[in-house]
């Protein structure tokens, strides 16, 4: 079987695999850094772009002519802005950054909130690329002024390795500047909001190819010109999904659990009901060019931030141990609801993640954490009561009944946040593959290459080849 490079960027970090659907292997894994300058949060694009190519570069040391094709998946809504030379403007913002706060009651009364779900079919997250646009169009004039090209965080990168820009579907799906019935950009809302038409490209579906690298990278890297770059599902969760391994004409629900946790269904066409935007359900688009409608829930980043400050005390952190007492500590009643907006922020001087979990407990009249195992029951069982409220509205909203659950994604290896969901939900839950959105990506990039016949012939390689674990409800729904 031929092999392919996954390029997987998450929020908190990234990952270069290569190998296919049977096998992987990582070549590089690196933080994903962002920096604050003056207030304000940036990725540090070229630190990623550099290793990238450190990893592709080991890839191709390794494997050499087996490789036929690289694809790259990000989180979703950052983008970088590009000039008339064709040059990067600034460095891309962090979707985090403080600077939209404000922008979806600005943008909503200028344009009707009802008027902006029915055109996109997105629910409304302070760090959607129409916000941050519109932040930049008005506190940044000149920079946005000087823009011709919009591309997406995987559209960068995809042009910097191919001096070729697309702008990929399931990407563009989230910047809640899309028209999922149409398939097409929302001309309507980006004329409202005054955004240059020019900047918008022509959308491709996921698995176009891109093109090849470019003559000095393919010799900085050790590839060949027969090698392609294919826009895969270029947003992550898009790739993940493409992963779940259900059989073919299973009705599924998934989520994929990781920094956020994204829990949902694919259907046919978009959703867009007053039910689902009072719900917060969101309409993106599946590599398949069918709909992932789901909500996105706070996930493993309120653990990471709780983790990252007791370290930052001196604490050494044992993953083992952490679970040992969080097990111990299972009776323990305090929970969170991980769908507030004070958790979004990361720790500051002003504001750390443990004291805000202790605030809401507080404020809901439950115990407060003391431990570090009961902070994590606190959240995993914020967590899975989160789950089980979404599948409940899910179900109304869709008319449809559901027995089990996919969990895939770094965070199905939390085999306690499993079995809670599967308590909290009354589902079987299904959990893995671990490595789903680099396994997605490569799905798709081997039927761009003629490699994988169909999306279901590769889920099914998945099931056959993965490993997946089955956690059963013990108790009853909480």
């Amino acid at each position: 079987m031929a092999k392919y490079i996954a390029v997987d960027l998450g929020a908190s970090n990234g990952r270069v695999i290569v190998g296919d659907l049977a096998g992987i292997e990582v070549t590089n894994r690196f933080t994903t850094r962002n920096e604050e300058m003056n207030g304000e949060v940036y990725w540090d694009l070229p630190y990623i772009y550099s290793e990238i190519k450190k990893g592709i570069k080991a890839a191709f040391n390794q494997f050499g002519n087996e490789i036929v094709s690289i694809g790259i998946d990000t989180w979703g809504v950052d983008y970088g802005l590009i000039d008339s030379n064709g040059s990067l403007i600034a460095l891309p913002y962090h979707y985090r950054d403080s600077r939209t706060d404000g922008m979806i009651d600005e943008v909503g009364n200028k344009l009707g909130k009802e008027r902006i779900f029915v055109e996109t079919g997105i629910a409304f997250q302070p760090f959607n690329t129409l916000y941050q646009l519109a932040a930049m169009q008005k506190q940044r004039p000149e920079t946005f002024s000087a823009a011709r090209h919009y591309l997406s965080i995987p559209d960068l990168i995809n042009y910097w390795l191919t001096k070729v820009m697309v702008n990929e579907i399931s990407h563009a799906s989230t910047t809640q500047l899309f028209n999922p019935e149409h398939g097409d950009w929302s001309w309507e809302l980006i004329d409202s909001m005054g955004f240059p038409r020019s900047l918008f490209g022509k959308l491709v579906p996921s698995g176009t190819v891109v093109g090849s690298l470019t003559p000095s990278l393919q010799n900085e890297l050790g590839a060949s010109a027969r090698v392609k770059v294919v826009a895969v599902g270029t947003h992550d969760t898009a790739s993940a999904v493409a992963a779940v391994p259900a059989a073919g004409g299973e009705d599924f629900l998934y989520l994929s659990s990781g920094t956020w946790s994204l829990l949902g269904v694919e259907s046919k066409k978009p959703v867009i009901t007053r039910n689902a935007l009072a719900s917060g359900f969101t309409n993106e688009m599946a590599v398949n060019g069918s709909i992932r409608f789901l909500k996105n829930i706070m996930g493993m980043w309120i653990q990471h931030e709780c983790v990252r400050y007791w370290e930052s005390m001196g604490d050494t952190i044992s993953w083992k141990e952490l679970d040992e007492q969080t097990l111990t500590c299972g009776d323990f009643a305090g929970k969170i609801d991980p769908d507030d907006q004070r958790y979004l922020k990361p720790n500051s001087h002003l504001s750390l993640m443990t004291d805000r979990i202790r605030e809401q407990c507080m404020e809901r009249g439950l115990p407060v954490p003391q431990s570090k195992g009961e902070y994590m029951v606190a959240i995993y069982r914020g967590l899975a009561s989160a789950y089980a409220k979404a599948i409940v509205n899910l179900e109304e909203i869709t008319g449809k009944k559901y027995s089990t659950l996919h969990i895939i994604g770094g965070g199905c290896k939390n085999e306690i946040l499993d079995q809670w969901a599967a308590d909290a939900t009354g589902l079987v839950v299904h959990a893995g593959p671990v490595e789903a959105t680099a396994l997605g990506n490569m799905i798709v990039q081997g039927v761009a290459m003629g490699e994988v016949e169909s999306l279901q012939a590769g889920r099914d390689l998945i099931r056959k080849h993965q490993k997946v674990r089955t956690f059963f409800p013990k108790a009853a729904p909480l």
